[in-house]
Parts: C-alpha cells; sequence; structure tokens
C-alpha cells in the first residue's frame, strides 16, 4: 500500500506540471481584434499681427544665389553715406513701426563733383554696411506682417529743388532718376509677386511716384526694391567727400542742367518723403 500511495503522487504531480506548461506556451499566440483602439488629438496655432520693429537685411540674393531672392533671416547694419570712411551707422530707430513698415531706405550721396557748364549726370555712392566692405546696390525695404492680404503701396516724392543749407542757392533743374527697379523677397515665398516702379522712374518736386505696389494677396513678409542690379555697381576715382575714390550705383542719377547755377563748397541738398499706403495702386489699363 505504501509504495502505490507514492507511485501516485508522482503521477498527479506530473500531470499538473503537463497542464501549466501547456497553458503557458498557449497564452502568447492568442490574439483578439477587439483589444486595438485609437484616440485622436488636434494640433492648432493662431497668428496675429506683428508690430515689432524689422532690421533691414541685405538686398543681394540669399546664401544660394537665386535671382529676386534675400535672406530676411540676416539683419545688416547700414553706413551713412555722408561718411567718407563707411564706418558711421544710420540712426537704427529711422525705419517706421507697426505691422506694415517701411524698414530701411538708401540716402542718395552724389558726391563732391567739378564745376561744369555742360549738363552733367552723377551716380549715388553705393550702399555700404558696417563691417562689409563690399558695394551693394540701393533699395528700399517693406515688410507687412499685417496678415490681411490686403495690398500695399510705396511712393516716392522729392519734396523740393536743391539747395544750399541756407536756401538762398537752387540746383535749378537737377532731376532724380532711378533705374531698372526690381523686387525681391525670401526664396519659396507663398506671397503674391510685388511689382516695382517703372524701369526708368524720374523723381518729380512734389508728386509722388510708384516705387512698389503690392496688389491684393501679394506682398506678405519682408520685401526690397533693388535699385538696378550688380552690373551697376563700379569705382569711381575722386568724387568722394575726402576727395578719394568710391563705389557708386550708376542706376541712381542726379542730372544737373549745365546752366544751372554752381556756388563752390556749398554742399546743396533735398529731402524725399516715402509713404507706404495700405491700399494697392490702381492696376495699370
Amino acid at each position: 500500500m505504501e509504495e502505490f500511495y507514492i507511485m501516485r503522487n508522482v503521477k498527479l504531480l506530473s500531470a499538473a506540471v503537463l497542464a501549466t506548461t501547456a497553458l503557458g506556451t498557449a497564452l502568447p499566440v492568442v490574439a483578439n481584434a477587439a483589444d486595438v483602439a485609437n484616440y485622436n488629438t488636434t494640433a492648432g496655432v493662431t497668428f496675429t499681427p506683428n508690430t515689432d520693429k524689422v532690421d533691414p537685411v541685405s538686398p543681394d540674393p540669399d546664401e544660394n544665389g537665386k535671382p529676386g531672392t534675400i535672406d530676411p533671416n540676416n539683419p545688416v547694419v547700414p553706413v551713412d553715406p555722408d561718411d567718407p570712411n563707411d564706418k558711421n551707422p544710420v540712426d537704427p530707430d529711422k525705419g517706421t513701426q507697426g505691422p506694415l513698415s517701411i524698414d530701411y531706405v538708401s540716402d542718395f550721396n552724389f558726391g563732391k563733383q567739378k564745376i561744369s557748364s555742360k549738363d552733367m549726370t552723377y551716380f549715388a555712392k553705393a550702399q555700404k554696411f558696417v563691417d562689409d566692405t563690399k558695394p551693394h546696390v540701393l533699395y528700399a525695404q517693406v515688410t507687412d506682417n499685417r496678415g490681411t492680404g490686403q495690398g500695399w503701396q510705396l511712393n516716392v516724392k522729392q519734396d523740393a529743388e536743391f539747395k544750399t543749407a541756407d536756401g538762398t542757392n537752387t540746383l535749378t533743374g537737377a532731376q532724380i532718376a532711378i533705374k531698372g527697379m526690381n523686387t525681391a523677397t525670401q526664396d519659396g515665398s507663398a506671397a503674391g509677386q510685388v511689382l516695382a516702379g517703372a524701369a526708368d522712374t524720374q523723381l518729380k518736386v512734389g508728386a509722388n511716384v510708384l516705387a512698389m505696389n503690392a496688389p491684393v494677396d501679394a506682398g506678405q513678409g519682408t520685401w526690397v526694391d533693388r535699385f538696378g542690379a550688380d552690373t551697376d555697381l563700379k569705382n569711381e576715382a575722386d568724387t568722394n567727400e575726402d576727395g578719394g575714390a568710391r563705389d557708386v550705383d550708376q542706376a541712381v542719377t542726379l542730372s544737373v542742367p549745365g546752366k544751372s547755377n554752381k556756388i563752390a563748397d556749398q554742399k546743396y541738398s533735398t529731402s524725399l518723403t516715402w509713404t507706404l499706403s495700405d491700399t494697392p495702386a490702381n492696376p495699370v489699363a
């Protein structure tokens, strides 16, 4: 009886082990599609008009050299063209504020010229930047961060004739012209194209002249209006304020009649008013 009892317990134990093993191998291969679940979430962003001041950028093509492009991620510090050493920066607060802004426009300096009785044309000093010896074309820069797609236009007006500082002498008949205006923005922009002013834009005393026009659904982001191209840049001898050479942009000119009276060692100057309107110009018929 004792031997039978021992054998019986061994057999029961073996059966329990086998059952457990069988169950263990069967569980991992059982799958039920009802155990898979999905949960949906959302992602979103809302934009508001940006009133932060926008710094000037270079009018040169972006780092890839693609025509019609600029790099708005790399601001520059323009140099005052009246500084013969190209070191004195322009007032950084000169740009306008708001979501639609004039960020920068180049000043025109036509150098130190010899008196002549002939009709003469003089070139404006090229744009320079701090810590950059390379000349650049002169330009205007506008940013539209309104987010409305309303369009805009930039006009320029010569406020008065060229006069001496005391206002007693006038450079009668002198006229500024800008040739070859062309616009650019960042590569891949989804904004509609901004149109440049006339190929040969003559400034007029007291009259607005179109420089850039952004139709409805165009002109968002930062745009520059380049005055000419790199081929218009050249080095000119003896016309800098200190009597030395200077880099000029031949696309921006001052025509002076030979018959106008010129007083020696007097600087003649005028002011230009650049006006940015929040509606586009009427389309040309």
